[in-house]
């Protein structure tokens, strides 16, 4: 069952948080976090092991896209404090959490800051700490030129279709579904503008930290990953016990496709 992003809940400073539901409404749940840019609407990959595991996927859209406000101030902190603020709306005592590309230091931040809530968690393709700029280079230090380059990437991807957006993703071929399910997730995120876009790319390229909640973590990354190139995370995590490092033999959208079902496996 694929459910959109019709859901919303009234953050306490009057923000609205737009979130979506997929697999078993009833399941035990995984909060998913998408990518830099992105919407809730990438949730739709993990859909299908979701509904067959009886697994709850709740997809929101951080702040600045699809039709979550945006946060001018916002950090990784406040970020963990938005998600809170969603599973207590929804009733949650506890929940695994996961994160995709850009969406993945925001999961740990979440599982960092919550960790009495936490079952497990997983990021999958996701950066670390690094000076470069990552894939946007020196642009982040322009968010004008670079509010300019999302808001090409959203016409273009409009124009010439969702294969364009996948192309940028990976090199693997890739069904139409999972192909529609990555441009909307593209579009939608930038459908109100790149404010949300802008603001991650320039915090993950900036000196941050990386947030480790006491528990395990498992990390799958690719080892054809060029968007977060495997090198740096495998210095990042070799001195840290709790988390796991597993190589996959994939680039950057290819590994979360490749993993998706053990993603999902995070909420048993």
């Amino acid at each position: 069952m694929v459910v959109s992003e019709s859901e919303s809940i009234s953050l306490s400073d009057g923000r609205t948080l737009a979130f979506a539901t997929y697999g078993d409404r009833d399941g035990t749940p995984l909060v998913f976090h998408h990518g830099t840019p992105g919407s809730s609407h990438l949730g739709a990959l993990l859909s299908e092991p979701a509904r067959t595991r009886g697994v709850r996927v709740i997809a929101p859209s951080r702040p600045g896209y699809g039709r979550s406000d945006p946060n001018p101030n916002g950090t990784f902190e406040t970020w963990a404090e938005d998600c809170r603020a969603l599973v207590d709306a929804l009733g949650l005592e506890s929940f695994a959490v996961a994160g995709f590309s850009g969406g993945g230091p925001y999961a740990l931040a979440v599982a960092a800051h919550h960790a009495d809530r936490i079952s497990d968690i997983g990021v999958v393709g996701a950066p670390v700490p690094a000076h470069d700029g990552g894939p946007f280079g020196p642009l982040v230090r322009f968010p004008r030129l670079l509010g300019v380059a999302f808001r090409v990437g959203a016409v273009v991807a409009r124009l010439r279709g969702d294969r364009v957006v996948v192309d940028q993703l990976t090199d693997r071929s890739v069904d139409d579904e999972t192909a529609r399910i990555v441009g909307r997730d593209f579009r939608v995120g930038l459908s109100s503008g790149p404010s949300g876009a802008v603001r991650e790319s320039r915090a993950l390229a900036a000196n941050w930290s990386l947030s480790l909640p006491d528990g395990d973590v498992t990390v799958w990354h690719g080892t054809d990953d060029e968007n977060a190139p495997i090198g740096p995370v495998r210095t990042t995590y070799e001195d840290r016990p709790a988390a796991t490092l597993r190589e996959v033999d994939d680039d950057h959208l290819g590994s979360l496709w490749s993993v998706r079902d053990e993603v999902v496996d995070l909420a048993d």
